[in-house]
Order: C-alpha cells, then sequence, then structure tokens
C-alpha cells in the first residue's frame, strides 16, 4: 500500500487581544478571544449578548478575512510545534500593520507567517459611529506532525 501525502499544516490562530482604540484615551479596554482554523472568526463584540456592555457606535476590531499560511515541503517534512505572537495595528479603511512580537525559532516560517499576515484584512473598530484605529495581539501556534 503507498504511503498517505502528507497533509498540509494547519496552523492554529488564538487571539489574545487587547483592543485599543488611538484617539479615545478614556474608552474602556476591550479583550477577546478567538480561536480560528479554516474559518473566518467573528468577534464575541459583536454577538447580541455583547449588546448589553458596549453601545452601538462603539466596537471592536473584528476579522474578516484571515487567509492561512501554506507551509512549503521542507517545512513539514520534521514534526514540531512553534509559537510566534503577531501584534496587528488595524487602520481606519480595515488595512493591517503587523510585526511578530514573538518570531518562532524557525525564521523561513516567520518570513512566511508575516507574508500571509499582511494580507489579513478586519472591520476597524467604532467610536462614536466612526472608524478609529486599534491593535490586536495575535498568537499563532504551529503544529506541524
Amino acid at each position: 500500500m503507498p504511503p498517505l501525502p502528507k497533509q498540509p499544516a494547519q496552523p492554529k490562530l488564538e487571539a489574545q487581544s487587547a483592543t485599543q482604540a488611538a484617539p479615545a484615551p478614556a474608552a474602556p479596554e476591550n479583550t477577546q478571544e478567538k480561536t480560528a482554523g479554516a474559518a473566518p472568526v467573528r468577534s464575541p463584540l459583536t454577538d447580541d449578548a455583547a449588546g448589553a456592555s458596549t453601545s452601538s457606535a462603539d466596537s471592536a476590531a473584528r476579522s474578516i478575512a484571515q487567509p492561512l499560511p501554506e507551509l512549503p515541503d521542507d517545512l513539514r517534512e520534521q514534526s514540531y510545534e512553534a509559537v510566534a505572537m503577531a501584534r496587528f495595528v488595524i487602520h481606519v479603511d480595515g488595512s493591517v500593520s503587523v510585526e511578530l512580537i514573538k518570531p518562532t525559532p524557525i525564521p523561513r516560517l516567520n518570513q512566511i507567517l508575516l507574508e500571509t499576515l499582511r494580507k489579513w484584512r478586519f472591520f476597524p473598530a467604532m467610536q462614536g459611529g466612526h472608524p478609529v484605529e486599534s491593535s490586536q495581539d495575535i498568537r499563532v501556534r504551529f503544529n506541524v506532525r
């Protein structure tokens, strides 16, 4: 029986963010946790249950596109686990600036991860009915077997 082809590694994305809107220093800090697989993630702050704690004109940024990194064969040949932490600055148009504040120990993996994270898009945070710049820290786990 021929061996089964290797499955592409599916990184696990966990967002743990202290979403901060830049123009309003007195605004309360919102904390979110997300777990994503291949599908985009909705912010808990957009659910109906959040309406009691957040006005309709204020909301945290939420992701609308989260492409996953595609690992080349040479990075899938060995088993490993790696974790990176990325800091996103989400601009008012939903585009992002991103940096790895805690890279993995694998430089090539870091490069691929950054290229992919730069393609993410968000619906910006809102304050008083207007989009504002905000930031989120997102943990990315790679579990390759």
